[in-house]
């Protein structure tokens, strides 16, 4: 009946609009959390070669994509060590954003990301993805400022 299509439709709405947060490890998002940050950490691997592991400030999922702004630190210890030619000697220690997207089958991805940059390069990535709930952004990666 129309009345049961109804429900259906509004649950699958209220749904895609529920947002999640995984700043902190729990029994429900342990998996999913850790597949993302291990993907990250594999990225932030490749342009400093060292093993890290993030302080979480902000990790809201919704749907299909989750935002993220950490910290990252050493996996031992101590301080991050940046190689010599590193961004031409311009980063800002230790901050790290990406923008996660799960795939057709299930799998999350990272759409976009970037470590110790000096820039605002995430500023206008909530609009950028339209797709994606605007409240798992922070107020700097979904600003008023930005284009539509």
């Amino acid at each position: 009946t129309f009345f049961t299509i109804l429900v259906i439709f509004i649950g699958f709405s209220l749904k895609a609009q529920t947002v999640l947060d995984f700043k902190k490890k729990s029994n429900t998002n342990a998996a999913p959390r850790t597949d993302m940050l291990n993907l990250l950490r594999a990225e932030v691997k490749k342009e400093i070669y060292q093993d890290v592991v993030f302080v979480v400030n902000h990790f809201l999922v919704s749907g299909n994509y989750a935002w993220l702004e950490a910290e990252a630190q050493p996996k031992n210890g101590g301080k991050l060590i940046f190689p010599k030619d590193y961004q031409d000697g311009a980063y800002d220690c230790c901050q790290v954003q990406s923008l996660f997207v799960k795939s057709s089958k299930g799998a999350w991805q990272i759409a976009a990301s970037g470590a110790f940059s000096t820039d605002m390069w995430f500023e206008c990535i909530g609009k950028e993805y339209p797709k994606a709930n605007p409240k798992i952004f922070t107020e700097a990666a979904y600003s008023s400022r930005c284009e539509n």
